[in-house]
């Protein structure tokens, strides 16, 4: 087939540097993979049983657009409860995964040439699609206070994006940056988005969701993270009655609708307790940050289950050392920032991995 049958966005995105990693490292005999965004335990049995059950009771068609009443009911009722958001159950879409959630909101809102304002470091999937859908990246460091943004460009601002806490870096946006970000809002009429998909790993409860702030932002959760339902794709959003509307007409076009088994599952899965494991992985973020404390610069991780640390020379050619040198896989921090002299560690593994892949990073940054 001719090249000249794919569209011109298709030259603005590229296949992930993470999926690069992993082409690297096919033939690692014992690979140290600290590279992977994803929990390394299944997900729990009751929710998994909850899926088969409505398997057996035939639950197989498809479901109202915008997602099952129990399951939309039980959203609501988190939101409320949880994040402090004052919302309802005909304000809740349901969707497969995050990523389809921002590719709806991106289809509903950017035209070529708007501007999106992205926190950095930024998740990859953002960038990607402000480049795929040709608008404007403008970023802002995560450390910023409410006075950087009167030097940023406003015009044509059409949406305000952040994760916290953050992939890659682990921060917690606070309270008086998330006010900051809703006043550019108010001002400019762009949306904000909160991606909270990591919201559950608050290992010092500092989370703040921005919606308990600023009523009018657009709030994603996943259940991916949380539950370890990342191959089961579910994910829900609820924010201003307009945008709401608009992405669940497009989902009609698109996603059609979450697997439905699937969003009986995440009514089983709303059910469940996750303390033990938020506090293993509370006990594996203290062990990698105080293993590589004195070793390397980081980001101070509070949150998720990734350490973003600085490297000597290109991530790149790091990367590509540890693999062939360590076996050790990790993601090149550039398709997070535009620096390119850090990387993505996921602790999200066994402690005995961890161990191994902290005194692989040592020697690599000898």
């Amino acid at each position: 087939m001719k090249d000249a049958i794919l569209s011109s966005r298709m030259n603005h995105i590229d296949t992930s540097l993470i999926r690069k990693m992993f082409d690297l490292a096919g033939d690692l005999k014992n690979p140290i993979n600290l590279s992977i965004g994803q929990p390394h335990f299944p997900a729990p049995r009751n929710i998994v049983d909850a899926a088969a059950k409505a398997l057996t009771e035939g639950r197989t068609a498809y479901t109202q657009t915008q997602g099952i009443p129990q399951l939309r009911e039980a959203m609501a009722a988190h939101f409320r409860e949880k994040n402090g958001i004052a919302t309802q159950a005909d304000r809740v879409l349901i969707s497969s995964g995050v990523s389809s959630l921002l590719q709806l909101l991106f289809m509903a809102t950017i035209d070529p040439g708007d501007r999106v304002l992205l926190v950095s470091p930024a998740f990859l999937i953002y960038r990607g699609l402000v480049s795929f859908f040709r608008a404007e990246e403008t970023l802002l460091p995560q450390t910023f206070a409410a006075d950087d943004l009167k030097k940023i460009p406003k015009d044509r601002l059409k949406l305000i994006i952040y994760s916290s806490p953050s992939n890659p870096t682990g921060y917690i946006m606070k309270a008086e940056q998330i006010k900051a970000l809703a006043d550019l809002a108010e001002e400019t009429g762009a949306l904000l988005v909160s991606d909270e998909i990591y919201a559950l790993f608050d290992y010092d409860k500092k989370f703040i969701s921005a919606g308990s702030i600023y009523p009018e932002t657009l709030t994603l959760f996943g259940f991916s993270k949380s539950y370890s339902m990342t191959g089961l794709r579910l994910s829900a959003a609820t924010g201003p009655q307009t945008i709401m509307k608009a992405m669940t007409t497009l989902q009609q076009y698109t996603v059609v609708c979450a697997p439905s088994a699937v969003q009986w599952a995440g009514v089983e899965a709303l059910k469940t307790d996750m303390t033990p494991y938020v506090d293993d992985y509370r006990k594996k973020r203290d062990l990698i940050r105080a293993g590589l404390q004195g070793v390397t610069e980081f980001y101070e991780p509070e949150g998720a289950f990734y350490l973003f640390a600085k490297v000597p020379g290109e991530d790149m050619a790091f990367c590509e050392r540890a693999i062939k040198e360590k076996e050790l896989l990790v993601v090149p921090g550039r398709i997070f920032t535009n620096e390119t002299n850090w990387i993505r560690i996921s602790y999200a593994a066994e402690e005995s991995v961890l161990h191994r892949g902290i005194d692989a990073l040592k020697e690599l940054m000898k």
